[in-house]
């Protein structure tokens, strides 16, 4: 029922949710109640920009936890809002604290974390570009292009008529392709 490493853990106290698009699962500033494991919804963690703009600042899909950081605050840090309809575990955070008991949990726990900080180091490092085109090209070589072009925009911090820009000149370039409404992907 869980992914690994969650299911190490005690299954008794997890909630199944099911929900639909647009669905907010959290707020920022509302009290933790656990982390939780997308099993066939897409859930985007967003917060707000210096202006009001969306910022993705995680996607998680199928067989991904988000959350995580709740299990040691008191408050949410960001929104959680489904993307695509489906079903959400929530963990509480009691049992996840205490599978830490456990060597085998704690070790695969921070496995996944580590890898998760060296994805958002490589983010990070893919934000910092200054140029949108460029920006676009190295986000679609570290295979960061989602589901839609307007969460792609969101997730490396520009807007979606930039990103729209950067794609066509790109495609101009002939960099990448376009073989379809909506996708692009490298050429070569």
């Amino acid at each position: 029922m869980l992914p690994e490493p969650f299911h190490l853990l005690s299954t008794e106290r997890v909630l199944r949710i099911d929900t639909l698009e647009g669905d907010i699962l959290f707020r920022e500033g509302e009290p933790t109640t656990g982390l939780h494991i997308c099993v066939s919804a897409v859930v985007h963690l967003v917060r707000s920009g210096p202006n009001g703009e969306a910022i993705t600042i995680h996607r998680s899909t199928a067989g991904q936890p988000f959350a995580e950081a709740s299990i040691f605050t008191d408050q949410f840090h960001c929104d959680a809002i489904t993307r695509k309809s489906g079903q959400v575990l929530r963990v509480p955070k009691a049992v996840v604290l205490d599978g830490f008991k456990d060597p085998n949990f704690a070790i695969a726990y921070n496995r996944l974390m580590s890898r998760q900080v060296q994805k958002y180091r490589q983010l990070l490092e893919i934000i910092s570009i200054k140029s949108a085109k460029e920006r676009v090209y190295a986000a679609m070589v570290a295979g960061l292009m989602g589901e839609t072009i307007i969460d792609f925009a969101s997730r490396i911090a520009l807007t979606h008529e930039a990103t729209y820009r950067a794609l066509k000149s790109l495609e101009k370039e002939g960099r990448i392709c376009k073989p379809g409404r909506g996708e692009y992907c490298l050429v070569g």
